[in-house]
């Protein structure tokens, strides 16, 4: 059993990818994040996945009707446990690899500079906030 300090926050959980620093900027952006998204969500695990268009097409005809890969999808959850000794979790975002590296390209960036704004968009649309609130964020 963690502390209560820890019970009260959000962890991630980041999976589909072996690269320690961009886990690490992951973490940090989550850390920047934190004041804003943890009043509007329960404490609790959040699970991002990097995926392949393949898949995220998949999920995006599964659950929003659309035949069509897209770059991050936020599915919050109802701190849903997902085992025994394991925390609960409050949310997922799959992020696809293959139109991250499309953008970044198109936008003259840095894949990890692209990666980390769709670990962003996810992790606002999680917390509930529109698009037109983002754009108004730091």
């Amino acid at each position: 059993m963690g502390s209560p300090n820890r019970r009260n926050k959000l962890q991630l959980c980041i999976f589909g990818t072996r690269d320690r620093r961009l886990k690490q900027e992951i973490s940090r952006l989550l850390h920047r994040l934190q004041p804003v998204i943890t009043p509007r969500l329960p404490p609790g695990e959040i699970n991002i996945i990097f995926v392949s268009n393949r898949k995220i097409t998949e999920l995006n005809r599964r659950f929003l009707g659309r035949n069509r890969p897209t770059d991050v999808l936020s599915f919050p959850l109802t701190q849903v446990r997902t085992g025994p000794g394991c925390g609960w979790v409050v949310g997922e975002i799959y992020i696809s690899r293959e139109q991250a590296r499309l953008q970044a390209k198109a936008a003259g960036i840095r894949l990890h500079t692209e990666l980390l704004q769709l670990v962003r968009h996810g992790l606002l649309h999680l917390a509930g906030f529109s698009h037109r609130e983002m754009n108004r964020l730091p």
